[in-house]
């Protein structure tokens, strides 16, 4: 409830904005109006015009009053569009009106703002006047901007719809001179609390000889209340394969919950919640290693958020520093994989398992726009780096910004065999 107030209250500060800029806009002389659009125009034809500026200065004055109407003209849609889009966004927030009758609102609203803008206009004299077609023209811009507005909606729920279906399943492989037998390892990282069943039936399919949950497959809220999405996603892993789990930065209640200013702390996890995991057969690994006796070795690496610092673990670092090259199969889970070249590298690990960075969230050109802890356009949010740090694009999201060029991804790993 607290969140809708203010976006409201945001939605009205910039619907005032708008339409005093919208009537600022009119209260000018003629000659101040035509002066500032036709240098809107100059600075377009300049980008829009082949050789504009080969041209000579009468040719210019002549493209600039070619397109000086119709820049007017998209001027003013443009203001409406913005005013049309927020009042309905506005009329959005009311969740018992039906659409039709919001988006009839909106268009009320507009409509008398561009006759009051036209009459001022007319009111100001200095040679404005008010023109009819102005005010079809800004209703027309009204009425797009709630299109647009609309159809990103749309988009947004066919997104979230069907979500489950945009999964990819990717597959390396890593050498390891200890492995005659190579290991099919499944990694899973990033589900937030997502829905699951497709993954698990992927799961199924892949048949991993271990599964590998990196972190972040649901967060400290979930886990005050029971977290039973994750306990059940965990014991159907357990039931298709050996499952080793270990702790993302939501988990530890380390992520910035609308604040982008805060400083989280870690929280540790509960005991009830390390029980309940427990039960599902899976093995949750806090910032522990754990070896089974014969051939493996398994650390989970917890993520290291607190306060403005982001490192792993001291005390265990130091433990993994002195991890032998030779003898058991070593596997380290660690969400972070900025965590990979300052801290990890050197480490006698066989493979290195991480996610948290979402792929970058939008791909362009192959690289991701932002991951947390790495900020824009960062190094490591998908594929191999080194020779055996394997990072996934996660499986989920934590927000309602729909991914780009960036499919959910379930990673399939063949440990073994030479380089």
């Amino acid at each position: 409830m607290k969140k809708t107030c203010v976006l409201r209250i945001l939605l009205c500060v910039l619907i005032i904005l708008n339409t005093w800029m919208i009537f600022g806009l009119s209260s000018e002389s003629s000659e101040e109006s035509s002066q500032l659009s036709r240098k809107v125009t100059a600075v377009l034809a300049e980008w829009t015009v082949r050789d504009f500026d080969q041209l000579s200065a009468e040719q210019q004055e002549a493209e600039i009053d070619r397109l000086h109407p119709t820049v007017r003209s998209l001027a003013h849609m443009t203001e409406f569009a913005c005013l049309g889009g927020l009042w309905l966004l506005l009329l959005l927030t009311k969740k018992k009106a039906t659409l039709f009758f919001r988006g009839g609102i909106a268009m009320i609203a507009v409509l008398l703002t561009a006759i009051l803008d036209e009459l001022l206009q007319k009111w100001a004299g200095k040679g404005r006047v008010a023109d009819p077609a102005d005010v079809l023209l800004d209703c027309l811009g009204g009425f797009l901007g709630c299109c647009a507005v609309l159809a990103v909606i749309l988009l947004i729920r066919l997104y979230q719809k069907g979500r489950c279906s945009t999964m990819k399943i990717t597959s390396y492989k890593i050498p390891c001179a200890k492995l005659q037998t190579p290991l099919r390892l499944a990694l899973v990282s990033d589900i937030h609390d997502n829905p699951h069943g497709h993954i698990l039936e992927a799961l199924q399919r892949e048949s991993p000889d271990l599964i590998l949950v990196a972190g972040d497959l649901t967060d400290d809220e979930q886990i005050n209340n029971g977290a039973a999405q994750a306990l059940a996603f965990l014991s159907e892993c357990a039931a298709i394969a050996k499952t080793y789990y270990s702790l993302g930065n939501h988990e530890v209640k380390c992520y910035h919950r609308g604040n982008p200013f805060r400083h989280p702390i870690p929280v540790p996890i509960p005991e009830l919640y390390r029980e309940a995991v427990a039960k599902t057969g899976a093995i949750l690994l806090d910032n522990e290693i754990l070896s089974d006796g014969q051939s493996l070795t398994v650390c989970g690496l917890s993520s290291g958020i607190c306060g403005h610092e982001n490192r792993p673990d001291p005390t265990l670092l130091e433990q993994l520093k002195k991890w032998e090259p030779h003898g058991d199969v070593k596997l380290l889970l660690c969400h972070h994989p900025e965590y990979y070249i300052p801290y990890l590298q050197e480490i006698h690990a066989d493979l290195v398992v991480c996610g948290h960075a979402h792929g970058g969230h939008w791909r362009f050109f192959g690289r991701g726009v932002y991951a947390p802890g790495q900020g824009l356009f960062p190094r490591y949010t998908s594929g191999v780096i080194g020779k055996n740090c394997v990072i996934s694009r996660g499986l989920g999201d934590h927000t309602k910004i729909p991914r780009i060029f960036n499919p959910r991804e379930l990673v399939m790993i063949t440990l073994g065999g030479e380089e």
